[in-house]
């Protein structure tokens, strides 16, 4: 494959070389996929749990998630 075609495109280094500097870019990657991985393993593990109990109701999550961050228990939809 030449050096212009790419099986899939990637991010340009513009967007967080300025942050972590030369050297860092591939630490940087390294823990945006470990992030990624997490989130991927979390959204399993809430397919799992959805699928033995049922999901969950969407205003209990809405009330815990304002007793735990001191909001209202009005819910934005977000998903749980």
């Amino acid at each position: 494959m030449g050096s212009r075609e790419r099986s899939a495109p990637l991010a340009p280094r513009a967007w967080f070389a300025p942050r972590v500097g030369k050297r860092g870019v591939s630490a940087y990657l390294e823990r945006a996929a470990q992030r990624q991985i997490e989130r991927d393993n979390l959204d399993e593990l809430i397919a799992d749990f959805d699928e033995a109990n049922g999901p969950a109701d969407p205003e209990a999550v809405a009330a815990k998630r304002a007793k735990l961050t001191g909001g209202t228990s009005s819910g934005s939809g977000a998903a749980a």
